[in-house]
Formats: C-alpha cells, structure tokens, sequence
C-alpha cells in the first residue's frame, strides 16, 4: 500500500511538469518520514522510506513512460 500511495504521488507530482514541484514533493516525503520518526513512540524502520523513495521514482518514470507512448501513438 505505501508503494502504490507513493507511485499516485510520483505521479501526480510529473503531472505538474515542474522540476521544483518534483524535487519538492521528493523532499516532503523525507521530511514528513523524518518527522514521524522523531514522533512516534516506537521505532522505524528505514525500509520503509525506501520503498516510498522506491515508488515515488517508479510513478515518475511510469508517467514519463506513459507520455513517450501517447506521443509515439498520436498522428504526425
């Protein structure tokens, strides 16, 4: 679940087609993470991080994948 929510935010940030809104939205991610680490009672496991840093690229590349397909399709 936590791939696939941060695949929808990879893709969503693409959408905006602005690199400071990319480079952005990666950085909240870490921070909210971090933030949630230094709040919660029990420990974290970075693992998870990973897969959101994982997915948020994945979303990113599907887009731009996605866009390359729409291109290659649409009449010259």
């Amino acid at each position: 679940m936590l791939f696939l929510t941060a695949t929808s935010i990879g893709i969503c940030a693409g959408m905006t087609r602005s690199a400071f809104s990319i480079a952005f939205t990666a950085f909240l991610i870490v921070l909210t993470f971090g933030l949630a680490s230094l709040v919660s009672a029990g420990p974290t496991s970075y693992l998870d991080l990973l897969i959101a840093v994982f997915g948020y690229n994945a979303g990113l590349i599907n887009f731009v994948a996605g866009l390359m397909v729409i291109r290659r399709l649409r009449p010259a």
